[in-house]
């Protein structure tokens, strides 16, 4: 092989290993690329015996709360688990909303938001204190995303 022969040779395997990693790199920012599943615990907290605390606010950090009921029975948002050994009761009414969808149409969970309706959480039982636990199941994958859906003529979140 002449040396002609051999940089052309080099300058073609460097051109095809430089488009395998654009095709890599296009693959991985494009929509249908697999979305990622992830947990924040939120908060832990031992709760005195008879005493009730305020949830604090908690967020995905840049991700959405998935749309799936963690904690069965409880009013929480969906993608919020409520771990506790019994006796402790959580209500968290009101989600924070990401940015509306282009359509309009919704409004994706990003976390909870202790200043705007009820976020509490009370041990009802009179002698022994409880820890509490609560953990986020959060995606980068909107489609996942538990949502908030837009009714026209009723206030904006």
């Amino acid at each position: 092989m002449t040396s002609k022969t051999a940089k052309i040779v080099v300058v073609l395997a460097a051109a095809g290993a430089l488009s395998g990693i654009g095709a890599g790199l296009a693959a991985a920012d494009s929509p249908t690329a697999a979305s990622t599943n992830y947990t924040v615990e939120g908060m832990r907290e031992y709760i005195k015996p008879s005493a009730s605390i305020t949830v604090p606010s908690m967020s995905c950090g840049g991700g959405y709360l998935e749309d799936k009921d963690y904690s069965p029975g409880r009013l929480v948002p969906r993608g919020v688990e409520v771990i506790e050994p019994g006796g402790v009761g959580v209500t968290i009414t009101h989600p924070k909303y990401g940015y509306m969808d282009p359509t309009g149409s919704y409004w994706p969970l990003i976390g909870t938001d202790e200043h705007r309706g009820w976020s509490h959480a009370t041990n009802w039982d009179p002698f022994t204190g409880h820890e509490l636990q609560i953990t986020l199941h959060c995606t980068t994958d909107i489609n996942q995303a538990a949502k908030k859906t837009f009714v026209p003529g009723f206030p904006t979140p």
